[in-house]
């Protein structure tokens, strides 16, 4: 299968190509500002508003803004792009859709997947929630994937602050668990549906720094609107990303189990 993956060079994108290539795909990796260092995929270099690729079986679309100002806009242009190039689409999408407390960015995803609902042509979004996994053997991503920026912290400071609340609940998926469902569903010719893409568990930020560290962690609870505030300042973070920060984010992993065959894993802080 020819598939063009958009934002090859994040974290989830590169582990994506690797994984696609490895089944015997033939991938090409778009990329903007971080060159692609994945072996054997064609690395290009363009900006998806612009570029007009040439026929491919499969769109797998993860680029995507979520600390720019404008993210919003940027990503209504991207998928604008990409909808236009006619070809079926698989839409990597965010858990943040279901949240009770919905920032911009959730906002922006919940109309980006309307719209790839009611294109003509076949089309798949799968979900991740807070992806996670090891750094990519060769590539490493211009913006640091978030589980690595808090082992980090986690394992270098005394204490680290929580927005909001330590007891506020995710469910990480294994980054090679949602690549590898998608690969999976499109091997099966799964389209015109919609999946959350989690691990089998629901951890709290305690449970998830204290598997990080191996140990009890001191963590310290910001009020949120102080939180809010600093995100403007923080590299990695955003106003935006830690307003809602203290908002449950758990879904059902199984039904794309059931679809893809790919059983998610637990969250094992080893690989980090």
């Amino acid at each position: 299968m020819r598939i063009l993956v958009t934002g090859a060079s994040s974290f989830v994108g590169a582990h994506f190509c690797t994984l696609a290539a490895r089944q015997g795909h033939d991938v090409l990796g778009l990329w903007r500002n971080t060159p692609l260092l994945v072996d054997n995929v064609k690395s290009i270099t363009a900006d998806v508003t612009s570029f007009r690729p040439a026929k491919v079986d499969v769109v797998v679309h993860l680029a995507a803004k979520v600390m720019a100002d404008d993210a919003r806009e940027q990503n209504r242009r991207m998928l604008d792009a990409v909808l236009d190039w006619g070809f079926p689409l698989v839409y990597a999408s965010s858990t943040m859709v279901h949240w009770p407390r919905k920032n911009a960015y959730a906002e922006s995803r919940i109309e980006d997947e309307a719209r790839v609902m009611a294109s003509t042509k076949p089309w798949l979004i799968v979900r991740p929630c807070a992806p996670w996994g090891p750094r990519h053997p060769t590539h490493r991503p211009a913006h640091k994937e978030s589980f690595h920026t808090l082992a980090e912290l986690v394992r270098r400071l005394p204490a680290v602050p929580v927005p909001g609340s330590a007891e506020v609940l995710r469910q990480p998926v294994h980054v090679d668990d949602f690549n590898g469902a998608i690969l999976a569903l499109l091997a099966k010719g799964t389209w015109n549906a919609a999946f959350d893409a989690g691990g089998p568990e629901a951890l709290t930020f305690r449970e998830i720094c204290g598997r990080i560290a191996g140990r009890d962690v001191r963590l310290v609870e910001v009020p949120e609107g102080i939180a809010k505030v600093a995100g403007r300042f923080l590299k990695n973070f955003s106003e935006d990303s830690l307003s809602t920060f203290a908002t449950n984010d758990t879904v059902d992993p199984g039904p794309l189990a059931a679809a893809s065959g790919i059983e998610p894993r637990r969250f094992d802080a080893a690989g980090l």
